[in-house]
Formats: structure tokens, C-alpha cells, sequence
């Protein structure tokens, strides 16, 4: 079930259930990375990970009740995520590396040292943990312990207990804020970072008790805690470059990198602050009387109706209209400034039919449904939240496609121009779409288009994350980059 209280259940024996959940997905999981040959490790390990964070803040939820079991829980439970934590480390160097390159895709400095990076991270990944690394087993030991201690919880009936929880919380992160205002350094954000996070899960758990108000609260906290997330990941590449600079290339570039990585650390906290400034503008007390009144607001009268108020929402269209090109040369008069790196993995697909999830970063995770073939396809999209991406995309190894897609003005229209990465590394198309069939057919694509490739269905991004690159694509990644520079 969902990662939350249902408000007019014994609160006992919910938290008792949501600990059972979490922990034995967890021990689950690394019963498949020990029994598993074709597991994917990487995959596994960091939802792992994430499911031991959510337990620890289920537990802070419930602090006040816990007494002296709380420090001995969430003690057990973040040793048994220090186990894996080796793996998660490195793969988060090149995640760092990763989003500054989303931002500047042609700096060839900045790629050379990603490279380096890449290099060390895969010899740390591949000596991170393996099925049969005592670790695993170490972890799972631990894991087990804290869901029996977490079934022998005693909880009082009310919300008095969760209302004092979700106080302390709160109020570090005001206080966490304000020293972070003032004095903006890595260890100060960090902190911050973690009482946002675990504030994050608090709201989850409480969702349903006005999902209206607090749904868009946890959006933004999620948002928050992913930038301040980032931020920590480049204070960390920071770290590396200045304490071991040989590793990673010459005096020039790695002060280049290390520039780059602290203007996209300003721009991040600029950002975290302005929103973290309206997520903690209330004192403490304030906000808790008023997620309290939500939730005594629910037991007494129900839930909040599925039905909206206020005007009708005008019908979206159930129709992709879309011609798709091949791009070799982009003209460097463009105006690529509009950029986002999207992630999609597809849970199903065939030659007419498909089923994917995708992460856009701020924009959001979307479940996209499609059938059909050519430039006119049916196509079904709902927002989903972040957990809930998540846990689709761990079915999805294998079929998936990551881009950066810039959207550059052309006339009237937008062309989202997707420059591939990964194993699609040397690929580039363009995408127009249309509001009706005259226009796509009225369509004249811009000189630097390429081959128009609307109705090969190799080009399809379901048929690319699933078979890779057709026999006639790019056939070197170089090739393309250099055109695409």
C-alpha cells in the first residue's frame, strides 16, 4: 500500500504497517541481489536506500512516542544503508557531471573530465558490492532487527503524538533556512537538505488528510529537497577536485569544472531559498495546528471529494500529431536556451503500442500511454507523482532512453530538438507537433532538417529504448557531436 496515514485508523497500527512495507521491500530487494544472477545491482541497491530513508522518517514521525527505541532504530537502520552506500557515492559523482553537461552539452572540457570521473566510478561501482559481498547480507541482518523492533512500537491513540513529530521537524528546517540565509555554506545546506527531506516524507504521511493543500506541498518539498540534493552532490565534486586535482586533468581543467560546478551551486540555493522561503514562512506552531485541523477535519467528516470546484477544464486532446526529422548540423544562430534532460522507461511496447514513464526534472514525472502508427497516434498522459515514477521505473531496466531536449521557436511552432546519450549516444532528431491534420500536412521543415523519419517506426523512442539504434543511424557518436557543437 501507499506510504500513508489513513486518518481514522488506529495510528499504531498504521505506522506498524507502513514500517512492515518499507522494510520488506527493502529486504526483498537484496534477497533478489543475492539470488538473482541478471539483477541489476545499481537499480536495487538505491531503492533500497530509498526505502531505509523512508523508514528512518516514519520514525522521526513518531519520535515523541519512541523514547530511547527511536535513537536505537533509526541507528540500525542508517547502518544498514552506510553498507551500500559505497555504490550510491559513485554513481552520484556521475550524476553530478551529468546535469552540469545537460546545461552545457558542448563543453568539451567539462566532458573530458566527466570522462575521467566515469572511469573512477565504475571501478568504485564494480568494487561497491557484489551478490555475494557480506555487506548485502550485513544490511539485510540489520534491516530484519529493525522490523521486529519496529512491530513492538507503542503509540498512543490521537494525532498528539504525529502533531509533535511534524513540529520538531518543521521547526529544524526553519531554523535550518535561516542559518542557511545567512551564511550559505556546503555544511549548512546540507543540513537544511536533510530536515527538508525528512519533512518530505512527514508530508507524504499525513497527505490524505487534505490532499487539496497538502498534495502541492509535498510536490514542492520533493522539488526543494531534489535541488538541495544536487547542490550536495556538486559540493561533494568540489571536494574531490580540490583534494585530488591530478585524478581529474590539468590545473585549467579542473578550475574550469570547479567554476562551473559553484555557479550551478549558486543557482540551485538561489532557487532552494526563494521556495524554501514559502514552504517555512509559518512559525511552527501555526503550521502544525494547521496540518492537525486537516487531519481532525477528515476523521470527523471524510475526505476531500474526488470532485473539483470551479470551471470546467477544457478537454485535452487524445491525439499526437507529429513529424519527426533526423538532424546532422544545427545552425549556431538557434536559440537552444530552453533545455531540460528528460529520462523514460517503458513498462510495455510492441510495434503500435506503448506504455512509459517519464521524468522531465522540474517539470515533473509523467505515465504516457500510445497506439497506433505514423504522425497521428493516440496518446493518453497523466502527471504522477515522483514515488510513484519511481517505483515504475525499476521495471523498466533495459528500455530506456535518456536525452536532453532543447525547444528552439521555428515560426509558429516549437522543435524540440532530442540530442540522445547513453547507448544512443551520435543520435539527434527533431519533433514538430500539430493541432490538426492540415497543419501537419502544410508543414515545411527548416533547411537544416534532415530525413524525415515520421513513419519509420525504428525511430519510434519505444523501438530505440527497446533495440537500439536502427543500421543505418549514426553510426559514431563523435561524428554527431562535432556537427551538433
Amino acid at each position: 500500500m501507499a506510504y500513508v496515514l489513513r486518518p481514522g485508523r488506529r495510528i499504531q497500527r498504521e505506522v506498524r504497517r507502513i514500517a512492515t512495507e518499507r522494510l520488506d521491500g527493502a529486504i526483498g530487494r537484496l534477497d533478489q541481489v543475492m539470488t538473482d544472477p541478471g539483477a541489476d545491482i545499481e537499480t536495487l541497491v538505491h531503492e533500497v536506500r530509498k526505502r531505509c530513508k523512508a523508514s528512518r522518517g516514519l520514525a522521526r514521525l513518531v519520535k515523541p512516542a519512541l523514547g530511547d527505541d527511536f535513537a536505537s532504530f533509526d541507528r540500525t537502520v542508517r547502518d544498514a544503508a552506510n553498507q551500500l552506500s559505497t555504490l550510491r557515492d559513485a554513481q552520484a559523482m556521475v550524476g553530478a557531471f551529468d546535469s552540469l553537461l545537460a546545461a552545457r552539452p558542448h563543453d568539451d572540457i567539462l566532458r573530458t573530465v566527466r570522462h575521467h570521473q566515469a572511469m573512477l566510478s565504475t571501478g568504485a561501482t564494480q568494487a561497491a558490492v557484489a551478490a555475494d559481498d557480506d555487506r548485502i547480507s550485513a544490511a539485510r541482518a540489520l534491516l530484519v532487527e529493525a522490523r521486529e523492533a519496529s512491530q513492538r512500537w507503542q503509540i498512543p491513540r490521537g494525532f498528539d503524538t504525529i502533531e509533535a513529530g511534524i513540529v520538531a521537524t518543521y521547526r529544524q528546517g526553519r531554523t535550518s533556512l535561516r542559518k542557511a540565509h545567512a551564511d550559505p555554506t556546503d555544511h549548512r545546506l546540507h543540513e537544511w537538505r536533510k530536515a527538508a527531506k525528512y519533512l518530505w516524507y512527514q508530508m507524504q504521511l499525513v497527505h490524505d488528510a487534505a490532499p487539496s493543500v497538502l498534495g502541492p506541498l509535498v510536490d514542492q518539498l520533493d522539488l526543494l529537497a531534489e535541488a538541495l540534493g544536487d547542490d550536495h552532490d556538486l559540493a561533494v565534486l568540489v571536494e574531490l577536485l580540490d583534494d585530488h586535482p591530478d585524478i581529474y586533468g590539468t590545473p585549467i581543467e579542473v578550475e574550469h569544472v570547479r567554476t562551473i560546478a559553484r555557479d550551478r551551486q549558486q543557482s540551485l540555493r538561489d532557487s532552494a531559498l526563494r521556495s524554501g522561503a514559502t514552504i517555512y514562512a509559518e512559525p511552527g506552531h501555526a503550521f502544525v495546528h494547521r496540518v492537525a485541523s486537516y487531519w481532525h477535519l477528515t476523521v470527523d467528516v471524510g475526505p476531500e471529494s474526488d470532485r473539483t470546484i470551479g470551471p470546467a477544464v477544457s478537454p485535452r486532446s487524445l491525439v499526437e500529431r507529429e513529424r519527426k526529422f533526423l538532424i546532422e548540423v544545427v545552425p549556431d544562430d538557434l536559440d537552444r536556451s530552453d533545455v531540460v534532460v528528460l529520462r523514460q522507461g517503458y513498462l510495455a511496447a510492441d510495434e503500435t503500442r506503448s506504455v512509459r514513464v517519464r521524468d522531465a526534472g522540474p517539470a515533473g514525472c509523467t505515465l504516457t500511454v500510445k497506439a497506433g502508427s505514423g504522425a497521428e497516434r493516440t496518446e493518453l498522459e497523466w502527471p504522477v507523482e515522483r514515488r510513484e515514477f519511481d517505483a515504475a521505473w525499476v521495471h523498466t531496466v533495459g528500455q530506456r532512453v535518456e536525452k536532453t531536449r532543447h525547444r528552439i521557436p521555428f515560426g509558429q511552432y516549437i522543435v524540440e530538438l532530442d540530442v540522445f546519450a547513453g547507448d544512443l549516444d551520435g543520435l539527434a532528431m527533431a519533433e514538430v507537433e500539430f493541432t490538426s491534420s492540415d497543419a501537419l500536412r502544410a508543414f515545411v521543415p527548416p533547411v537544416w532538417f534532415g530525413r524525415e523519419v515520421t513513419d519509420d517506426g525504428r525511430y519510434t523512442n519505444a523501438s530505440l529504448a527497446l533495440h537500439g539504434l536502427p543500421s543505418d543511424g549514426p553510426t559514431t557518436a563523435a561524428a554527431t557531436s562535432t556537427t551538433l557543437a
